[in-house]
């Protein structure tokens, strides 16, 4: 394996542990999401989106980084592409999903506002 090679491998598995942090703050604000005021519900809300979208740049680096250079690196750049396509591939839907959660739960609290305002 080439130096370029190995230092891409490098900086690759220094962006997934980067993304394995965001997704333990991600986990952690999950955990601390209160449901029950507005204000609370999009801080936590922007930081879980913010930490997945994080998480998908962090492996669409990695991938760049693998891709550039002139060797394909053999197997086990190979098989680090193909893991980290699937690292970004979940994240996409976990980020999707958590950003429909995202906004039917905003028209829920709108909604209740609503009512609030036309109950004074």
């Amino acid at each position: 394996m080439k130096a370029k090679d190995h230092q891409a491998i490098k900086e690759c598995l220094d962006e997934i542990n980067d993304g394995i942090s965001q997704l333990t703050n991600s986990i952690i604000e999950l955990q601390n999401l209160n449901l029950d005021g507005q204000e609370e519900f999009v801080w936590h809300q922007s930081n879980v989106q913010t930490w997945l979208s994080t998480i998908l740049t962090d492996a669409y680096t990695c991938l760049n980084g693998l891709n550039s250079g002139h060797s394909k690196g053999g197997k086990v750049k190979t098989t680090i592409k193909a893991k980290v396509l699937n690292v970004a591939q979940v994240t996409g839907n976990a980020l999707a999903l958590f950003n429909g959660f995202s906004s039917r739960y905003t028209l829920l609290i709108m909604a209740r506002l609503a009512m609030k305002i036309n109950n004074y």
